[in-house]
């Protein structure tokens, strides 16, 4: 049955019932659209590694049976290989947990200034402590409202770091990987004539 459904127009609905509404919204979609992009960048950076992983062990595998005919092409395979390590560290650092234990104090419950919506803080607090400043926080629509937007701000500066990571790997695969095949051709261009 739709929510509204005993009024005959939305004009007569209360306007605090569209407020609730619109904000429990708008937290649902930024959460869901933060969850969303966090899984998208581990997922490029999980097909960056896997990648360059099969690259590496396909050109090192093949270079090392045959050093008679590679040892001419020295030059372009290490720098594929090195093209291939950078993009690698940089889709690791993208992933790679960040962990900030954050020291919440007496005073900053108090105050209103900590934020326990990341596990990093309120891990630190006992079980009481927790319970408590959460049932605060719950009471207090300021306080959770400014706890929420806090948390997904910290979960944006998260995002942003990572897919600026990304951004390096995938330009470094791909200027290293054209310039590899640049240099490639060269020298067998050089090798065959």
């Amino acid at each position: 049955m739709p929510r509204h459904s005993n009024y005959e127009d939305f004009s007569k609905i209360p306007l605090q019932e569209f407020h609730d509404t619109g904000v429990s919204s708008f937290f649902r979609v930024l959460s869901n659209n933060l969850n969303h992009q966090n899984i998208l960048a581990d997922n490029k950076a999980n097909i960056m590694i896997y990648i360059n992983m099969v690259v590496l062990s396909l050109v090192i595998g093949s270079s090392a049976r045959n050093t008679e005919y590679w040892q001419n092409l020295f030059v372009p395979i290490i720098m594929f290989v090195s093209t291939s390590l950078l993009a690698i560290v940089f889709a690791i650092l993208a992933t790679r947990p960040n962990f900030v234990k954050g020291i919440v104090t007496q005073d900053d419950l108090d105050n209103k200034k900590s934020n326990l919506f990341f596990f990093g803080n309120f891990t630190s607090l006992t079980a009481q402590d927790f319970e408590d400043t959460m049932l605060t926080i719950l009471k207090d629509d300021d306080y959770l409202y400014r706890s929420l937007l806090g948390d997904f701000y910290g979960q944006g500066i998260v995002l942003k770091r990572k897919y600026r990571l990304l951004k390096y790997s995938y330009n470094i695969f791909l200027i290293g990987l054209v310039l590899s095949t640049i240099v490639f051709g060269f020298f067998q261009y050089f090798n065959l004539n």
